[in-house]
């Protein structure tokens, strides 16, 4: 998917550490619900800097995401000159174009909205049921019927009275507005990306704290509506000759529609020639957006078993033959499993199993480490949404060996 905007953080030996008014300015960036800030504040205090490495660079990195972002609570009364502008070639690569107008005197609030990432299908159905339906018409150039059939269902009461949370944003330059997601009423409260990345520096500091262990924010995705966040141990465990693990959380989030912000245990196997893989584990605990502070807090406290989860990893991650030599079988089974993966692109999975189909093992011997970080090297300029989906793959398939 193509952002209006997007950043990425890589740590680098020796990041600075974010202090407690970088840490804080991330909420500054939350300009509504002045009482879920002061819930927030209260339930994940803040009274020092932060023991985190990269996390100063990567606050910088985050906050240059200053896209303007606003939410209206809106029914299809409130839209007017309904149309459909086709942005590519193909079928379906249509946009909803629209005005937003106050339902009392019709003046307009927000001239030429247009719909990105999935905020047409969204609309379409939360609001019609007709996302389906659109996208047959548009195929078979029946677009003026089908903005005549919107203007129908309109002036349905039963329809126009729905009332959901339209999430805006404007472009970079401010000359565009966009319309992201359309969302439930009432039940979203806004965990945007500032505010989940600052629970989780929060989360990260405290168990630092606690178990007496360095992070650092290995890496940072965001964009202008999702986030990812790696967090890793500094010191690894030995698990074999040559071999560490080091063991940490992945957080993810979007504002794009009615879901959670995820925390995933992780952990990175490495050799003394640098060959890697990164690996994600269970899912130790989520956010789900309507979630209010304390309830919040409570879903958390699992996270508390974190210390717990990293012994169960380094044990289970031992129980791997890492130095194992591959055989021809072994390579098949995996082009198989690639082959197999839902919701990649196809170009990437062609190009994986390609890679390992060129090895020829009676010239060259690979064992399990060598042959997945083969397959992670692809993951490492991927969208970050793709990576997750594969490196929990991984976890699945490492078992196999």
């Amino acid at each position: 998917m193509a952002y209006l905007n997007k950043k990425d953080y890589l740590y680098t030996d020796n990041d600075p550490k974010a202090s407690k008014e970088d840490t804080l300015s991330l909420l500054d960036r939350v300009t509504e619900q002045n009482e879920l800030l002061k819930n927030i504040k209260k339930e994940f205090p803040l009274n020092e800097d932060l023991n985190i490495g990269g996390t100063k660079l990567a606050i910088n990195v985050f906050n240059e995401i200053d896209n303007k972002k606003y939410d209206y609570n809106l029914s299809l009364n409130n839209l007017e000159n309904i149309d459909f502008k086709r942005v590519a070639t193909g079928n379906n690569n249509y946009r909803i174009v629209f005005s937003v107008i106050s339902e009392e005197d019709k003046k307009t609030l927000i001239p030429n909205v247009e719909t990105i990432y999935d905020a047409k299908k969204k609309l379409l159905d939360l609001l019609l049921e007709i996302n389906k339906f659109s996208d047959f018409m548009l195929k078979n150039d029946k677009r003026k019927e089908l903005v005549d059939e919107l203007t129908n269902l309109s002036k349905d009461k039963d329809i126009n009275n729905k009332i959901f949370n339209f999430r805006f944003i404007s472009s970079k330059d401010g000359n565009n507005e966009f319309l992201r997601s359309v969302v439930t009423q009432n039940r979203y409260k806004t965990y945007d990306n500032p505010i989940i990345l600052y629970i989780s520096l929060i989360l990260i500091h405290n168990l630092s704290n606690d178990i007496d262990k360095d992070f650092y924010l290995n890496s940072m995705h965001v964009s202008d509506s999702k986030l990812n966040a790696s967090f890793l141990e500094k010191s690894g465990t030995k698990i074999d000759e040559g071999v560490i693990v080091t063991t940490g959380l992945i957080v993810s989030n979007s504002e794009l529609g009615d879901g959670a912000a995820k925390f995933n245990a992780v952990y990175k196997v490495e050799n003394k020639d640098g060959k890697k893989v990164t690996v994600m584990r269970d899912e130790l605990a989520t956010i789900n957006h309507g979630n209010n502070p304390d309830t919040i807090k409570g879903k958390l406290k699992g996270l508390g078993n974190l210390e717990q989860n990293r012994k169960d990893t380094i044990l289970a991650v031992k129980e791997i033959k890492w130095s194992k030599e591959v055989t021809e079988k072994d390579v098949l089974k995996l082009m198989t499993l690639i082959s197999h993966v839902r919701n990649i692109p196809s170009k990437l999975k062609d190009s994986m199993t390609k890679s390992i189909d060129q090895i020829d093992l009676t010239k060259q011997a690979y064992n399990v480490l060598e042959i997945f970080d083969k397959l992670d090297g692809f993951l490492e300029k991927e969208d970050p949404d793709i990576t997750l989906i594969l490196e929990s793959k991984f976890n699945k398939w490492l078992i196999k060996f």
